[in-house]
């Protein structure tokens, strides 16, 4: 495995353990924002892995796709994709108004 692969593996997990943390502690916009950032990170992972270019973007159903065309099935359904997109987009509080359901709940992480 390429070092820079690991790199970004070792990063979502650090975000991962973060969301577990925070969900523990009933924060759970942040909860959402750190499973947002481990998805990506873990697809951009993959990416580097197999050699596919791509650009600094955080949209999680473009890079769900790159890495599909790949040939990897990656178990991430549009809605979730749909949800932490909006989640990543709404962890300023002047865009808090972008999530689709209001904060995010217990029930949602």
């Amino acid at each position: 495995m390429k070092r820079e692969t690991k790199g970004w593996i070792k990063i979502a997990i650090e975000d991962l353990q973060s969301a577990e943390y925070l969900y523990e502690r009933e924060l759970f916009r942040m909860v959402c924002y750190h499973a947002q950032q481990a998805v990506e990170k873990i697809l951009k992972a993959v990416l580097t892995e197999e050699k596919i270019e791509f650009s600094r973007i955080h949209n999680l159903l473009d890079l769900r796709n790159a890495v599909k065309v790949s040939g990897y099935d990656v178990p991430l359904l549009d809605e979730e994709a749909i949800f932490l997109n909006s989640v990543y987009r709404a962890r300023y509080p002047a865009d808090i108004g972008l999530l689709p359901t209001g904060e995010p709940t217990k029930a949602v992480c």
